[in-house]
């Protein structure tokens, strides 16, 4: 259940390859059949603040790479958007601490970066010699933020926020386990949030 409404029934989510979208009832009824190209690495949650509920963000991958789909916790399709003519998983990024969360293109300084739910680059890497050959998205230093590690086979990187946050409280999703990691995963970030003091 990824709307706002605590008793609303679960529903199955997937991004089934060349099938696409496809959302189902509990009892097993398609209820959303949408023909995105072929869908995979989706993840779920809160990249738009005016949609309610979570939102599911999902990438092509072969034929017609990089096009990315944003849809709504009921199926309905938000936008579409060609950032980048290939594609990776479209990994959450708790960067700010505020309940927004970006997603995650590639670490490549031109064509990277990190996009909001209106498929805007927000985040971008700067042209530092850093690798980019992969990444991911780890909550690293202890105050909820997240951290981007790139790496290739000679070396890791890690990115985090060039100040500290301020507030009395942090945005702190709940994610997968790390044990659940693969680059075909789902993944999930439910929202939670957490008291914040400065130095803990």
């Amino acid at each position: 259940n990824f709307t706002d409404d605590p008793k609303a029934a679960p529903r199955v989510y997937a991004c089934g390859s060349d099938e696409g979208f496809l959302l189902w009832d509990i009892q097993g009824n398609l209820l959303k059949h949408t023909y995105i190209g072929h869908a995979q690495s989706p993840s779920i949650a809160k990249y738009r603040m005016d949609v309610p509920g979570l939102q599911l963000i999902t990438i092509n991958f072969w034929r017609n790479p990089g096009i990315v789909s944003l849809f709504d916790a009921d199926g309905n399709l938000l936008g579409q958007a060609e950032p980048i003519h290939h594609a990776s998983p479209m990994l959450p990024v708790n960067w700010r601490g505020d309940g927004q969360e970006f997603s995650m293109l590639s670490a490549n300084v031109n064509e990277g970066g990190l996009i909001d739910g209106h498929f805007r680059r927000v985040v971008m890497f700067p042209d530092d010699g850093h690798p980019d050959l992969a990444y991911n998205v780890l909550n690293l230093t202890g105050d909820e933020r997240d951290e981007i590690v790139v790496w290739n086979t000679e070396q890791v990187w890690i990115y985090t926020q060039d100040r500290p946050f301020t507030g009395s409280r942090i945005y702190a999703p709940v994610r997968n386990p790390d044990y659940n990691e693969s680059n075909y995963r789902t993944t999930v970030s439910l929202p939670a949030w957490k008291p914040y003091k400065p130095g803990r």
